[in-house]
């Protein structure tokens, strides 16, 4: 452009990344949602169940800090559930109705504490608990649990998903300078 022209000129300038690392954890969950990166699925099918307790560990492992955004149940080819019961924990092994309660419930604030099951369902094909923004610190523990089809007495099959992410380690300067906008 010359000298008189009518016109824009941008200025680019180099975006640097700040290193979040040492921040607090609450201090990290203000970032936007879209900060924490990419998201996957862990999940595990359950297989066929009827009217019983069937406990479970998903076998993906789990970062050490993460969040939970999505819990997704499906269970298909029922005919007389009344309702579905399920708890998810943080789990070191598969959980059995003597350990499950001294697992640490990854569902909080869904139930009374002293309940044995997080969340009681209708029983439909999907149940989508979400969206979320739960921070977790798993310790080394995967997700595992236990979920029951209440009077069901047709085999089902069914499975439980949960959606995850890790925490930022570095961002955008310019998202600590606050224009970032809202999530």
């Amino acid at each position: 452009m010359r000298h008189g022209e009518h016109g824009l000129a941008l200025k680019f300038q180099r975006v640097e990344d700040m290193d979040v690392s040492k921040w607090s954890i609450q201090k990290i969950m203000m970032l936007p949602d879209w900060c924490f990166g990419q998201r996957w699925w862990v999940g595990i099918y359950i297989g066929p169940a009827a009217d019983e307790a069937n406990y479970f560990m998903i076998p993906e492992s789990v970062p050490d800090v993460f969040v939970l955004w999505d819990v997704l149940i499906c269970s298909a080819g029922h005919t007389t559930a009344t309702h579905c019961n399920i708890s998810l924990r943080l789990c070191r092994q598969t959980p059995n109705g003597g350990t499950l309660k001294t697992y640490r419930r990854l569902l909080r604030g869904f139930s009374d504490p002293k309940q044995f099951y997080d969340v009681h369902l209708p029983p439909v094909a999907c149940t989508h608990l979400g969206p979320m923004r739960n921070l977790i610190e798993a310790r080394n523990d995967r997700i595992g649990g236990v979920f029951k089809l209440v009077a069901e007495t047709v085999t089902t099959e069914n499975q439980v998903s949960c959606l995850i992410s890790g925490i930022p380690r570095e961002v955008p300067d310019w998202v600590v300078s606050g224009l970032a906008g809202g999530r």
